[in-house]
């Protein structure tokens, strides 16, 4: 039943409200979610969860095999141009000019926010209430305002076994 209820969801969401978006296989997306792109360039790999209240307002790439919590932003850097000098911020336009990627193997905590450009290395963890501003190395885990490595999910030795187990599934 929970099979056919998230189909029936990804229908309504992927065909008929933002047929624009690719994506994969398994992509189990809460219907609260909402989804902006300024070149309407999203991807969802195959098997990513988002959870509620998720906000996408930037062009995006998610790899496979990804988790987002509940209430992650991915937004706009530049999304209101503010340097202009004699214009008004409500006259000076968008930006709209970056993109964040998600690699494969990811975990995005509950209330993150990810600001363009970023791009998130596989296996990384991204922890709750974390703001990232600036690239995550693979299998980093980052916290903080602004985020920051915290420690690596793996030694060097352990990725390369964590990796070479992922590639026989």
């Amino acid at each position: 039943m929970k099979k056919l209820l998230n189909h029936l969801r990804n229908i309504w969401l992927f065909s008929i409200r933002y047929p624009w978006i690719a994506h994969g296989r398994d992509v189990h997306c809460q219907a609260s979610t909402k989804f902006w792109s300024p070149h309407r360039s999203i991807s969802l790999g195959n098997q990513v969860g988002i959870g509620s209240n998720c906000r996408v307002l930037c062009d995006l790439k998610v790899g496979s095999k990804v988790l987002i919590a509940d209430s992650v932003a991915f937004l706009n850097s530049d999304d209101h141009l503010y340097d202009k000098v004699g214009v008004a911020i409500w006259d000076s336009g968008r930006g709209d000019s970056g993109a964040i990627t998600i690699d494969n193997d990811v975990w995005i905590g509950h209330g993150a926010t990810l600001l363009t450009p970023v791009h998130v290395g596989g296996g990384a963890i991204v922890a709750a209430g974390s703001v990232v501003v600036k690239d995550v190395p693979p299998y980093a885990i980052v916290g903080g305002v602004p985020a920051r490595v915290l420690k690596m999910r793996f030694s060097p030795a352990q990725i390369l076994e964590h990796e070479k187990l992922l590639r026989k599934t």
